[in-house]
């Protein structure tokens, strides 16, 4: 290998570490943050957290190796060529075809790497991942059950948790109401049955045969685990009271009380689906999917699609390696061309080609999975348009060059007619001897405050487009596949993706302003910029200025996102992926507070509530023992009417339930009034996540848990983490700046780097901080601020010792 290769490698390699760092690291944040729930409530290991992160890193390195490439080419052949180094190689006589071996063997070596990565070390870590995934969302099950909310993603059955510990992670106070039938939880009713043998079995078998009836099981304590080799989920239930009563013969109500009792919960065994079937297709390399292809072939029509999807999954352990080598021999032409453009065009030519690129792909991947076209046509077409496009590009550059001595000359003439021009102009000298208020440089902004400003907004605007960009491209690839395959509408898509920018935004725009400030001065600093503001009396805190502006500008706008826009389009977006994945959407009587905790010690259960009426339908109310976790009246009504000052229940009954005494009904044959303090505005309330509420809503509802004596600290974390993540981007301005002033003339490509490393760590700090604040070990307040102030703190420190 020449010199001159070996220097051309020399500038790939930096861009493509630097791309590939920075692309991985987008990809793998937006996969953190969905992760963060899991990491953060179940409070697991750093080795845990490695062992994720390891799994899902080759997934992500098949895409961003590429995309680097891409970058790194673009980078590098742009940078030769503003510099003039290659017209400098033409004058010397040497041939352009000369840069050409060094970008071609680095794509075939790229290629080499990712046909690796995709054949043998992705699949194995599908596999792991999938299995590590499934002993978490099991074995450490019980930390999902929040306290105080009705966890219902079970059909027919809905469990409330009255406390957690937050060092054992045992449930304090277990509330199930079973509604299956028998054959959902053949288990449950069997135990059910034979520990109530000794009393009633006859009664108790006859209120079986109807599913059980209507079962509520209230427990001292309770957790889940993982029994048997089919690691099937139970619920071990300690103190329990099972009550089961049969509603079309109210008088007929069983008791049964146990020192413990288990609950099989259902499987996660679900119908064929495509999507599965793909990624489990994923944990096979290559010789596994000529296998399963095989299989496919003589099963017929009816494996038509698992057979296209097959097909498909062979295809793309070739095409996506090939990728790099397109890339490449777009990316040079590219390159070449792109003399005054710089390293921000580069980068944003890149986005651009990887949109394009991975737009084509998974339209050919739905298109082949249907049967519409050829999956080899769906998986190489996006390849075979970049290298024609490619190959038309070189040819087109071969011949510029060669008639290099012609567009000489003609640049030459236009450059002599723009001097001439320039010398006849006059030159206003007058209007900069203003006044003392130009010395005093008072006003706000002058020419160097824009000048600043637009390289940081220009900067800025490029990094926000194309993290949202990337976050499209990974969204993209599943939900076209549901979108295809439920015939959703494009404009729907459209829809989705107008809100998912406004979620991307509210994570996206902090570490972009972190990236933007370091890569604007240091492009000044690499310039010599800097240090001439510097010798013309300027300090680095007026030149910081600006910045500071924009990002405390900023910190408002995405306060106000988060606030007034947030939690309205998390609602819409939610509705949308019901359509995407084709499921109904929720009705008004789903979206209300089927079940409710009242501010008293019970809890609440209607089937509708009419809002014109005030009626609640089908109501029951729990009422439990004021110091132990146990029933102590049961109330049924067919409806409960608000009369201005109460609820009058009709046509229902009143089970009580006294210590040491066996239990008594009585009849609801007259409408009775019964003392509760809700009212018909906490039943018209529809079921919101926190994420889901301003902050007035979220505090009002903080403020009704902890005056009925529950405490609510998770929720509070939230609360001041609507006011601490907006001033992420203050923040992110203060740190980014002193680190700017100290990377000399290192360049953008460091500052990016710099950036990086700086977003990894703030996330670490805040996401322990929060972890700190939800199990009580810290003040709310504090928990949501601390890695805010941690940092603001840093910045004045460092700022401190840089040479202003």
């Amino acid at each position: 290998m020449g010199i001159f290769s070996r220097y051309v490698l020399k500038e790939m390699l930096g861009p493509t570490f630097l791309g590939f760092l920075f692309y991985t690291s987008i990809i793998l944040m937006r996969q953190m943050f969905e992760l963060a729930g899991l990491i953060i409530k179940r409070s697991l290991s750093a080795e845990v957290v490695g062992k994720l992160l390891t799994f899902i890193l080759p997934n992500i390195m098949v895409l961003t190796l590429p995309m680097s490439l891409l970058f790194g080419i673009l980078i590098a052949v742009g940078r030769l060529s503003s510099d003039s180094e290659i017209v400098a190689m033409r004058a010397l006589g040497i041939s352009t075809r000369t840069i050409y071996r060094p970008v071609f063997l680095f794509s075939f070596l790229m290629a080499g790497v990712n046909f690796y990565l995709i054949n043998h070390v992705m699949p194995e870590s599908n596999r792991q991942f999938v299995a590590l995934q499934a002993e978490l969302a099991t074995s450490a099950a019980e930390n999902v059950v929040k306290p105080r909310v009705f966890h219902t993603s079970y059909a027919n059955l809905m469990i409330y948790v009255d406390d957690v510990d937050p060092i054992t992670g045992q449930w304090k106070g277990v509330f199930v109401a079973d509604s299956r039938d028998e054959d959902e939880d053949p288990a449950t009713a069997r135990e059910m049955a034979v520990a109530a043998a000794a009393e009633d079995q006859e009664e108790m078998s006859a209120l079986s045969q109807h599913g059980g009836g209507n079962r509520i099981i209230v427990a001292r304590s309770g957790n889940l685990a993982l029994i048997g080799p089919t690691k099937d989920i139970w619920m071990n239930l300690s103190g329990a009271e099972t009550h089961v009563w049969d509603p079309r013969k109210p008088d007929r109500y069983d008791l049964t009380r146990n020192e413990t009792q288990r609950i099989r919960l259902p499987s996660s065994n679900v119908a064929f689906d495509p999507n599965k079937l793909s990624k489990s297709m994923r944990e096979m390399n290559l010789n596994e999917l000529i296998e399963a292809k095989r299989r496919y072939d003589r099963g017929g029509y009816s494996d038509r699609i698992a057979r296209n999807i097959a097909r498909i999954e062979i295809h793309k352990k070739f095409a996506i390696p090939f990728a790099c080598i397109a890339f490449g021999v777009l990316g040079l032409p590219l390159g070449i061309t792109n003399r005054r453009g710089g390293k921000s065009s580069g980068f944003t030519l890149s986005i651009g080609i990887i949109v394009l690129y991975y737009v084509l792909f998974n339209q050919g991947e739905q298109l082949a999975t249907n049967g519409k076209i050829p999956a080899a046509l769906g998986m190489w077409a996006p390849n075979l348009i970049l290298l024609i496009a490619g190959i038309v590009l070189i040819s087109r550059a071969n011949r510029d060059f060669a008639d290099t001595g012609i567009m000489s000359r003609l640049m030459t003439l236009v450059g002599r007619i723009r001097w001439r021009r320039r010398r006849r102009t006059p030159v206003a000298v007058v209007e900069e001897e203003r006044s003392v208020l130009t010395t005093l440089d008072i006003t706000f902004p002058n020419i160097l405050d824009r000048y600043i400003l637009r390289e940081f907004i220009k900067i800025l605007a490029l990094v926000v487009l194309s993290v949202l960009a990337l976050s499209v491209i990974i969204d993209f690839g599943d939900k076209a596949r549901d979108a295809r395959e439920h015939g959703i509408a494009a404009s729907t898509l459209l829809t989705y993706y107008r809100i998912f920018s406004f979620t991307m935004l509210n994570w996206t725009v902090p570490i972009s302003i972190l990236v933007a400030t370091l890569v604007t001065f240091a492009m000044l600093s690499k310039n010599s910029e800097v240090t001439a503001m510097k010798s013309s009396g300027i300090s680095l805190y007026r030149l910081g200025l600006p910045i500071l502006v924009v990002a405390a500008g900023l910190s408002v706008v995405s306060y106000l996102n988060l606030d007034f826009i947030l939690p309205y389009s998390t609602r819409r977006l939610e509705e949308i992926k019901r359509v995407i994945d084709g499921k109904p959407p929720l009705t008004m009587a789903e979206q209300q507070k089927l079940w409710y905790r009242g501010t008293g010690r019970h809890l609440l259960n209607f089937l509708a509530y009419d809002q014109n009426a005030k009626r609640l339908t089908q109501v029951q109310v729990f009422e439990l023992h004021p110091t132990d976790f146990r029933l102590v009246r049961r109330v049924y009504a067919e409806r409960a009417t608000w009369n201005g000052k109460g609820w009058v229940f009709e046509n229902g009954w009143i089970r009580s339930y006294p210590d040491n005494a066996p239990s008594t009904y009585t009849l609801i044959k007259e409408p009775v009034e019964l003392a509760y303090s809700e009212t018909p505005e906490d039943f018209a309330l529809e079921v919101r996540l926190p994420d889901q509420m301003t902050y007035a809503q979220l505090r009002r509802y903080i403020e009704m848990l902890r005056t009925s004596g529950y405490s609510a600290d998770a929720l509070a974390v939230k609360l001041y983490e609507k006011t601490s993540w907006p001033a992420l981007s203050m923040v992110m301005a203060l740190i980014a700046l002193p680190f700017a002033f100290r990377m000399g003339k290192r360049g953008a490509l460091y500052g990016i780097a710099v950036a990086l490393v700086l977003g990894i760590v703030y996330w670490i700090v805040f996401a322990l901080f929060m972890k700190f604040g939800e199990v009580g070990n810290l003040p709310p307040l504090l928990a949501a601020w601390a890695a805010n102030i941690l940092f603001g703190l840093a910045a004045g420190y460092l700022f401190l010792n840089v040479e202003t």
